[in-house]
């Protein structure tokens, strides 16, 4: 494992403590926004853009999901969720593309944003979990049925390993809840719905970026 990578993998797991054990939701954000840049060292114009993108797109989802009881935040500050949560998942995805560095895809982006678009239309549209499971598990799996490369399933793969430690972690102690008493805190679907953030980072927002963004900005 390359050192990027090890600073990368730190800044993620420091990020998933600061969540669990640093009191104070000012405070998390904070601490957050003094590693974040150790981690990445130092971040370009495009992608600050990109990660502005992302939190809006996630803060009108989390709006959605809120208004329909889909979860729950402990110790709300604005809109029913703690201020570092406004930024969380701009995060989420820059430490993806960075920890991966994987290339762009190439053709026509028509036919992902279709899919993508039925994907978040089930969580947009079903509220009961074993359907949401079913369904958003279905159009995933065609999306990766469909494309078969590599770094789809990588991609895939780390950003559901990052949702399941930071979903359990934060479930477990106290930071948010879903109802229903699901196994663990947390409901099945959080599975496709982080997969599908993966794989669609990197068909969808990674050609965004120049190839060599995350290799020059952090070393």
């Amino acid at each position: 494992m390359t050192a990027k990578r090890i600073r990368l993998g730190l800044q993620l797991l420091g990020t998933i403590a600061i969540v669990a054990w640093i009191p104070g939701n000012a405070a998390k954000l904070v601490a957050m926004l003094v590693i974040w840049p150790l981690g990445f060292g130092g971040v370009s114009r495009r992608e600050v853009a990109l990660m502005i993108g992302v939190n809006l797109l996630f803060i009108c989802m989390n709006l959605g999901a809120l208004s329909k009881g889909a979860f729950r935040f402990t110790s709300p500050d604005a809109l029913g969720m703690p201020m570092y949560e406004f930024v969380m998942w701009g995060f989420y995805t820059l430490n993806t593309i960075r920890f991966l560095d994987g290339t762009a895809p190439r053709g026509s982006r028509w036919p992902t944003v279709i899919l993508a678009a039925a994907f978040a239309a089930t969580f947009s549209i079903v509220s009961e979990p074993g359907v949401l499971t079913l369904l958003s598990g279905t159009v995933l799996l065609i999306s990766l049925a469909l494309y078969r490369e590599p770094m789809d399933f990588a991609y895939a793969s780390y950003m559901l390993t990052v949702g399941a430690s930071i979903e359990y972690v934060g479930v477990w102690t106290g930071q948010w809840s879903y109802p229903g008493n699901p196994l663990g805190g947390v409901p099945p679907w959080f599975i496709p719905m982080w997969g599908g953030v993966g794989l669609f980072t990197r068909r969808l927002l990674l050609p965004l970026l120049p190839q060599d963004a995350g290799s020059a900005a952090s070393g």
